[in-house]
C-alpha cells in the first residue's frame, strides 16, 4: 500500500499554523464581538485570553502530535485515548462538520471581500475556488504547501503594510481607547460568547497535525511550528484589533450595522484613508482569505484519510494516489461536501456551526493527553515533545474550553448547538460503518 511522503519542513509547518488561523475571522468577527463587548479593554482582554487559549492548545497538540506522527490530528489522539467510538465522533466532527464548514465559510467570506453581491455568482465563485484548490493540492503535497507559502507572505504583507499606514498616515483617534460604556451584562457572562468568534478567529492553531505523516522530524519541526505560529498570530490579531479600535470608538454605528458588522477591516480603512482605500483593502482581504481556504483544503482531508485507513470510513478515502502521493479521494470527498455546504449554508450559519463543536473536542483531546500520559502510549520509535507546564497548562486549557462551550449552551443554544446535534449524526453511522 502506497504511503504518505514526509516531504514538509519548519517554514512550511509554521507557515501552514499561521495561514490557517489567520483566514477571514480577524477581518470579520469585530462587529460581532464589540456588541457582547462595547469596551476596549474587555475587547483586547478576550483577544489576549483567546490567544493563550490557543497557544496553551499548541503545546497540548505538540507532545500529542509527536507521541502520534501521522495523519488525522485530533481524531488519531482521541482514538488512541478513549477507543474508536469516540475518536470515530471527533473524525466525523472534523470531517463533516469543523474543517468543510469553515471552508465553506472562507470561500463565502472571498466572495463578500471581492464585492459579488449577486446570490448566484457568489456561490458559482465560492464553489470553483474550493474546486481548484482542491486541484492543487491533488497534485502533491509540496504544491499544496507552495500555493498556502504563497498565499501567506502577501498576507502578511498586506497585514503589515495596513499597521504601518494606520500608525504613520492613518486618521485614527487614541481617545477611541478611553470610552467608559459598561458592558451591557455581566462580563462572566459575555466574555465566552465574545470567544465564540475570536476562538473561530485563533481555530487553526493545530493545522500541523493534521499533515503529521507528510512532516520531516516531526518530534521537532511539529512543536516549534505549533508554539511559533500561534504566538505570532496572538500579536498580529492584538495589533489588527487595536488599529480598529484606532480607527472608530468600539459603539460608532458603522462597526454594529448589519451591513458592516462582517466587513470591519473595510470600515475601519476607509476610516483611516477614506473610502477609495477601503475598497482597495477590501479585495487584497479576498485574496488573504484565499490563503486560509487553501491552508484548510490542505489539512482536512487527512482527517478522512487517516479514519480511512483504520476502517471507519470507506476503503477507497484511505488511498494514495501512486502518481502524486496524496490522499486523492479524500481530497475530492471533502472538496465536494464543502462545496454543499457553500451552496446552502449562510455565513453567520457556519460560523455557528463549525465553532462549538471544534472547542468541544479541542476540550476532548487535552484530555487525550492526560489519558495518554497515564498509559504512556505513543507510537513506536517515537520521542515525545513534553508539554510545558504539565500537568496544570493542560487542565486549564480544558477548563477554557469547557466554559466557552457550557456557557454558549445556555446563553445561545440554538445556534450554538445545531454543529453537535450534527456530530451526533456520526452515532449511527459508526454502527453502522463497523458492522
Amino acid at each position: 500500500m502506497t504511503d504518505l511522503k514526509r516531504e514538509l519542513g519548519i517554514f512550511s509547518c509554521t507557515m501552514l499554523v499561521a495561514g490557517n488561523m489567520i483566514g477571514i475571522g480577524i477581518f470579520i468577527t469585530a462587529g460581532r464581538i464589540y456588541q457582547t463587548l462595547p469596551h476596549p479593554a474587555f475587547i483586547l482582554s478576550a483577544w489576549v485570553l483567546g490567544g493563550l487559549l490557543s497557544l496553551s492548545g499548541g503545546l497540548v497538540y505538540s507532545e500529542l502530535s509527536t507521541r502520534f506522527p501521522r495523519a488525522g490530528g485530533g481524531y488519531v489522539y482521541i482514538e488512541q485515548a478513549f477507543g474508536p467510538f469516540l475518536g470515530f465522533l471527533a473524525g466525523f466532527s472534523s470531517s463533516m462538520v469543523t474543517i468543510p464548514g469553515t471552508a465553506a465559510f472562507l470561500a463565502i467570506g472571498v466572495t463578500k471581500y471581492a464585492g459579488l453581491t449577486d446570490p448566484l455568482i457568489a456561490k458559482t465563485v465560492a464553489v470553483a475556488a474550493i474546486l481548484l484548490i482542491s486541484f492543487v493540492n491533488d497534485r502533491g503535497v509540496l504544491k499544496g504547501a507552495w500555493l498556502q507559502d504563497s498565499f501567506m507572505v502577501l498576507k502578511l504583507a498586506l497585514i503589515f503594510g495596513l499597521i504601518f499606514a494606520a500608525l504613520t498616515i492613518g486618521k485614527g483617534s487614541l481617545s477611541n481607547f478611553t470610552v467608559t460604556l459598561p458592558s451591557p451584562r455581566p462580563l462572566i457572562f459575555a466574555l465566552p460568547l465574545a470567544l465564540i468568534p475570536i476562538m473561530y478567529t485563533y481555530s487553526g492553531w493545530d493545522a500541523t497535525v493534521y499533515v503529521a505523516g507528510e512532516v520531516k522530524d516531526p518530534s521537532r519541526t511539529l512543536p516549534f511550528s505549533l508554539f511559533y505560529g500561534c504566538l505570532m498570530v496572538m500579536l498580529i490579531y492584538l495589533a489588527l484589533a487595536c488599529i480598529y479600535i484606532y480607527a472608530l470608538p468600539v459603539n460608532a454605528a458603522p462597526f454594529v450595522t448589519p451591513d458592516n458588522k462582517s466587513r470591519i477591516v473595510t470600515v475601519a480603512s476607509s476610516a483611516l484613508f477614506g473610502e477609495t482605500a477601503g475598497k482597495v483593502i477590501g479585495a487584497l482581504v479576498a485574496v488573504s482569505v484565499m490563503g486560509c481556504l487553501s491552508a484548510t483544503i490542505l489539512t482536512g482531508p487527512r482527517v478522512i484519510f487517516a479514519m480511512a485507513r483504520n476502517g471507519l470510513l470507506p476503503k477507497a478515502a484511505g488511498e494514495v494516489s501512486e502518481a502524486f502521493a496524496t490522499p486523492s479521494k479524500a481530497i475530492w470527498f471533502h472538496g465536494i461536501w464543502a462545496c454543499v455546504l457553500a451552496v446552502t449554508g449562510t455565513f453567520d450559519q457556519l460560523l455557528d456551526y463549525v465553532t462549538v463543536p471544534m472547542i468541544f473536542f479541542a476540550a476532548i483531546n487535552g484530555l487525550s493527553l492526560l489519558v495518554l500520559r497515564g498509559k504512556n502510549r505513543s507510537d513506536p520509535g517515537t520521542v515525545p515533545y513534553r508539554c510545558f507546564g504539565y500537568p496544570i497548562l493542560p487542565v486549564l486549557f480544558i477548563l477554557g474550553m469547557g466554559w466557552i462551550v457550557i456557557n454558549t449552551a445556555v446563553q445561545n443554544p440554538k445556534d450554538s448547538l445545531w454543529g453537535l446535534v450534527i456530530v451526533s449524526g456520526g452515532i449511527p453511522a459508526y454502527f453502522f460503518l463497523r458492522r
